[in-house]
């Protein structure tokens, strides 16, 4: 007796079970807590350190994980950057997403960062990259410098900075630089 499927009839038939099987592990089509796939966490806090020395400290009042792409995103985001367990700049923004997989974390709205020696930056978007140990943006940036004669404001887009606050390389500016140095100019008699 020959059948319309050219092969094996026992092969189609556990093909089509497998097929069965396989079909029913298929995440669910919304994310959810009750899927398991995501989870909502009051009062976030992440530390990384190597050798029991901090490198950052991030904290939040509130963050929803999925677990599918291992997105953490935050809402009132804080972060503390330290050298040699010495905190050496702080950062916060209104919200945060960060990839946990390979450590890179967007952070939005109202974002303002400070060193201990009185640099500021602000700016609507900034990327933060663990690895690189960087801030970049395109977004437009006020970065404000204190000297001992008054302050320098940097204005432009498209900046990369470490995380203390410093120049890495050349500071690119793509467009719509401006600065400007207020205070005294001590002259020389």
């Amino acid at each position: 007796m020959k059948s319309g499927y050219p092969g094996n009839p026992s092969m189609l038939c556990l093909s089509l079970i497998l097929m069965v099987v396989f079909a029913c592990g298929n995440p669910p089509e919304e994310w959810s807590e009750e899927s398991g796939r995501v989870q909502t966490v009051s009062e976030v806090r992440l530390v990384q350190s190597e050798e029991g020395i901090r490198d950052w400290m991030l904290t939040g009042d509130s963050a929803v994980y999925r677990e599918e792409d291992s997105l953490l995103t935050i809402i009132d985001v804080n972060i503390v950057f330290y050298e040699n367990d010495i905190p050496e700049s702080f950062l916060r923004s209104d919200t945060g997403s960060s990839d946990l997989v390979d450590g890179r974390t967007v952070l939005w709205g109202n974002v303002f960062a400070e060193n201990t020696e009185g640099r500021t930056l602000t700016t609507d978007l900034l990327n933060w990259s663990d690895s690189m140990g960087t801030f970049q943006t395109d977004c437009l940036v006020t970065f404000m410098i204190p000297e001992s004669t008054g302050t320098t404001t940097l204005q432009g887009r498209g900046v990369v900075f470490d995380t203390g606050l410093s120049a890495v390389g050349d500071i690119t500016v793509q467009e719509s630089f401006t600065a400007v140095t207020t205070g005294e100019v001590p002259l020389d008699r």
